[in-house]
């Protein structure tokens, strides 16, 4: 069985985009996480009759907002990783030196 011979810039690139996948699902991990403990406060404040009074209606409102929020900033975690992945490629294909 034969393989292919594998470039020092696809093994660099390769190397690269496993970098940033982790990098990406540590970021929307945390997001996630972080924006998931809005759903027990929000119902707490719910179910609190005192709390309630100064919420209303609107807690579905905020957890709709924190959702909303937390799917921008994986988006945005995401589109700065693809910049940075294909600047990198970019540099790469171009045999300049990638840190000048």
């Amino acid at each position: 069985m034969t393989t292919n011979p594998v470039s020092p810039k696809e093994k660099k690139l390769h190397n690269l985009r496993n970098i940033l996948w982790i990098v990406f699902s540590a970021i929307a991990a945390v997001i996630l996480l972080v924006g998931s403990l809005s759903l027990p406060a929000a119902l707490w404040i719910n179910n609190s009759p005192s709390l309630s009074n100064l919420a209303g209606n609107e807690i579905g409102m905020i957890l709709l907002t924190v959702l909303a929020l937390a799917l921008v900033k994986i988006a945005a975690s995401g589109i700065i990783c693809l910049v940075i992945y294909y600047t990198f490629k970019y540099r790469l294909e171009k045999d300049d030196d990638l840190f000048l």
